[in-house]
């Protein structure tokens, strides 16, 4: 066993590539996805784009409140390879698909009578085939993700997201109404779907209903299920709630805000979920000795990327101004908070990965539950009475909630970074200040009084 441990960290630093691999492509993907939010934003009236942002959040909810585990299953399970059971776990994924294009429509009059907008009696029907589309793509990517296969796959996704964005622009641009999102949205959905099957022998696909691999799914998928629901609720509470309590215009340019903010999460929860969590799976190494062998390269990379972030809170006001005309510019303020709360749900994002390849996504259930109830309890009461500037303090108080909570849930496996992360956390919001000074110093901002006093006068 020491053996193992001492050898563990080469074994880290020599997937360094892989890491550069999901963080190269990321950023490639997070770059054309900006330049087609941009570009969105000049060809689209922004009610269009807050009316997408409610059928994506439904959307997503409809993906998350089903999921089973089928992707995780496969990383997880020993089995994972074997043809029956990657077959299985494919046939589980269409049958769902199916349930859920059946559910959609079903929901269709009562959605769109929640929300008194009557446009979604023909834009969900609509969108509806996708829940189609995502249960027939290929789990291909998870054996990938599973063989640690990370270059090939960054590559697909990379792929994916330039065709779907090359299509969003081009419908836009050929019919600037809410139908070139919806078709979009589909186009971009059913080719790579398609495209899916050739990153294996495609020959390996088959229906296949194994009782025993079900029962597998089932029992691991249970707590994905709980976590997926949890998750779905604590990330997408604002939108659904926000829909129906400001207007379409508002919501629109708060998704702006958003997608940036939401995009750097994603790149460490794909770092987990793509790195972190099949090599704890695959590792012996538990409790203490995984602390002291991953301690050090987790420091050393959150220093990385507290500088980072702190950077981008500093200029998330001007950036927005420079890229967006001033129908976009409340963006600037929603994105500076949205940021700041970005920094836990990083550490958060960490530590659930190294959850789930303990085998215990219970507590990544956990972590989301708090953050939700955190997030439930707190909106509806800031919202009317001081507006959505106040609101959005409520997401990061969850944040460091959630963070609360699996840190929490670590100490009981064995795992502690707090000292780690109240360093960390204190050098952050030293660097936040630092740096905004120095920027004001250079005449590329105001200062942080100037800046408080910018966050007051958004329409929020």
């Amino acid at each position: 066993m020491k053996r193992l441990r001492l050898s563990l960290p080469h074994s880290w630093l020599g997937h360094f590539g892989s890491m550069g691999w999901i963080t190269a492509t990321y950023v490639a993907q997070q770059i054309v996805r900006l330049l087609s939010n941009i570009l969105l934003a000049w060809l689209l009236a922004p009610a269009l784009l807050g009316t997408m942002l409610l059928i994506n959040a439904l959307r997503t909810g409809g993906e998350l409140l089903t999921d089973v585990g089928v992707g995780q299953s496969i990383v997880n399970n020993p089995r994972g390879e074997d043809p029956v059971f990657f077959n299985t776990a494919w046939t589980v994924q269409i049958v769902r698909g199916l349930l859920l294009f059946a559910v959609a429509l079903a929901l269709t009059i009562p959605i769109a009578h929640a929300y008194e907008k009557p446009d979604l009696l023909l834009l969900l029907p609509a969108a509806a085939p996708i829940f189609i589309l995502t249960g027939l793509t290929s789990p291909s990517r998870f054996l990938l993700q599973k063989r640690l296969e990370i270059r090939k796959l960054a590559l697909f996704d990379l792929a994916s997201a330039i065709f779907g964005a090359s299509v969003q622009l081009l419908l836009a641009f050929l019919m600037p109404t809410i139908w070139a999102l919806i078709w979009a949205l589909l186009i971009g959905v059913a080719v790579p779907a398609i495209a899916s099957f050739f990153l294996i022998d495609w020959r390996m696909h088959r229906l296949r209903w194994e009782k025993e691999a079900v029962h597998a799914i089932v029992h691991f998928g249970k707590w994905i299920f709980l976590s997926s629901l949890v998750y779905f609720l604590a990330m997408n509470f604002d939108r659904l709630y926000f829909a129906d309590m400001i207007p379409l215009a508002l919501l629109g340019v708060y998704g702006i805000a958003r997608t940036f903010a939401d995009a750097v999460t994603e790149l460490f929860q794909r770092v987990g979920s793509f790195l972190i969590f099949p090599k704890i799976s695959a590792t012996g190494l538990r409790g203490a000795e995984l602390g002291a062998a991953i301690g050090p390269m987790r420091f050393a990379l959150l220093g990385v990327v507290a500088i980072g972030l702190a950077v981008g809170v500093v200029l998330a006001d001007r950036f927005i101004y420079l890229v967006y005309d001033a129908r976009y510019h409340d963006a600037g303020f929603f994105l500076t908070v949205l940021l700041t709360g970005t920094w836990f749900s990083i550490l958060a994002s960490m530590a659930e990965a190294m959850m789930m390849g303990l085998g215990k996504p219970s507590g990544v259930a956990l972590g989301n539950g708090v953050k939700f109830a955190a997030i439930a309890c707190t909106l509806p009461i800031l919202l009317p009475r001081y507006g959505l500037n106040a609101a959005m303090g409520a997401f990061v108080a969850a944040e460091a909630i959630r963070y609360a909570a699996l840190t929490w849930r670590k100490r009981r496996a064995g795992l502690s970074f707090v000292r780690q992360d109240v360093i960390l956390t204190i050098a952050f919001f030293a660097l936040i200040l630092l740096f905004r000074e120095a920027s004001s110093f250079v005449g590329l901002t105001g200062g942080v009084g100037d800046w408080i006093r910018e966050g007051a006068q958004v329409h929020g």
